[in-house]
């Protein structure tokens, strides 16, 4: 009887770590918190396909490329809008930008040519936990640099951060030099999150050595130059991948908070439409240690970010959250996340108001700029979104139009909080050379 009971128990052990090897690190299945390091890092202004690991024929970031051979990649990710402010406020709050309401940030200056004292901007509702005060809530020591001078504390950025910096494009160099400043700090007071938001792939592209190839065609100029900037800004994050030790016990999730049109659609820059060059992101998640290479297809939102962090460190859900886990992804329970319907908003007020909305549904993408006009591409078949079958498929069109306006209507919004500021200057010159005055 004694060998039996022992021979169970046995068996009972050896089922019990079975389950633990399995559920992983799912929080769903684990109400443990893990105790890992988190390192978001934001790289402004970038398309998904001028990287090589989503197919780029240039090697624009050697590093990124060996993180991808042992992290998560997915390969359709899409920001919540196309321009910093509302995009990065999605990350932070996993919600649209008509739920927190950041719709305007410095872009509202733009078309003014003299310094106005009543610059109004938008503002992240303080009733809204970011992901920064998630994280400060569950003990983590919590840092942050950024090098656009939209995300600060004037827009509701800076909640939950115990050190927070915001530069107006100073370059990689000089946020790893804060970071690195930060070092003893950030390692000796236990488990962080370290949240970095890079520039440098955003207008003005500079020529980097030796990565510039030089063309005398305008457009293949500043292209060249843009991918210059990825090589740099790839070079940087090794440094402080390295430097920190990141590929112990760090949870990294590498995205842009939108990407760049570079006359794709006779439009450069961004925060001008929503077609797929301004709105998909690249999205790649490295697991403590590292994990076997995973390519993700399914389309996913910036906003899930938030969502999956929480899962992934064992914190529980929260019903504020519009994103959702990645983790049944992850773990390759697709049929879970199959009929998700994806939106991107876009919302200035310059003179007049323009609007954009975007619908994304399996694989098709519905665009409609208020006042003006539909469309609607095919994701997989038509990548650079040149053939618009509005009219042969009038009836897809008018479903996701709904779906939006639906979604609209019923889902939680949060009251818009302005913030009124005053620009020197020395500051006014510096967004116009970012493209952010006229």
């Amino acid at each position: 009887m004694v060998k039996i009971k022992k021979k169970i128990y046995s068996i009972l052990i050896m089922v019990a770590v079975v389950l633990a090897i399995v559920t992983g690190f799912s929080g769903c299945k684990n109400n443990k918190t893990k105790h890992y390091n988190i390192v978001l890092i934001v790289i402004d202004t970038l398309r998904s396909d001028h990287l090589p690991f989503y197919g780029y024929i240039k090697n624009t970031a050697p590093f990124l490329m060996e993180m991808s051979k042992k992290s998560i990649v997915f390969k359709n990710a899409f920001s919540a809008s196309s321009w910093t402010s509302p995009a990065t406020a999605s990350i932070f709050t996993s919600m649209y930008p008509f739920q927190h309401g950041v719709h305007m940030g410095l872009l509202a200056i733009k078309n003014a040519q003299k310094i106005d004292p009543n610059i109004i901007i938008n503002k992240i509702p303080e009733e809204i936990t970011t992901i920064t005060e998630v994280l400060k809530e569950n003990g983590y020591n919590t840092f942050g640099v950024a090098d656009n001078l939209n995300i600060d504390s004037r827009q509701g950025f800076t909640q939950g951060f115990d050190k927070f910096e915001t530069f107006q494009y100073e370059e990689a160099p000089n946020v790893n030099k804060t970071i690195k400043k930060w070092k003893k700090e950030i390692l000796e007071k236990g488990k962080y999150f370290l949240y970095i938001h890079y520039m440098d792939p955003h207008a003005p592209y500079h020529p980097r050595e030796p990565w510039y190839i030089p063309f005398k065609e305008k457009r293949k100029h500043r292209i060249s130059a843009y991918d210059s900037e990825i090589n740099f800004v790839d070079q940087h994050i090794k440094e402080l991948y390295d430097l920190f030790k990141w590929e112990k016990n760090t949870l990294i999730i590498i995205t842009s908070d939108h990407g760049e049109g570079l006359w794709d659609h006779g439009y450069m820059a961004h925060g001008k439409t929503l077609y797929r060059e301004e709105i998909q992101v690249p999205l790649l998640i490295y697991l403590p240690g590292g994990t076997k290479p995973l390519n993700i297809k399914q389309n996913v939102s910036t906003i899930d970010i938030l969502p999956t962090v929480r899962d992934i460190i064992g914190l529980s859900k929260s019903k504020f959250d519009e994103g959702i886990s990645l983790v049944p992804l992850i773990e390759k329970y697709p049929e879970k996340l199959k009929e998700r319907t994806l939106f991107s908003h876009l919302k200035k007020k310059i003179n007049k108001t323009v609007e954009w909305r975007s619908t994304i549904y399996k694989n098709w993408h519905f665009i409609k700029k208020v006042d003006a006009f539909e469309k609607l591409f095919m994701l997989l078949f038509d990548k650079k979104e040149e053939n618009n079958l509005i009219q042969n498929k009038k009836k897809i069109g008018i479903m996701l139009k709904k779906r939006f306006e639906k979604f609209v209507r019923f889902c939680k919004k949060f009251k818009v909080e302005n913030k009124k500021i005053k620009l020197d200057k020395d500051q006014t010159k510096k967004l116009k050379t970012l493209g952010y005055v006229d």
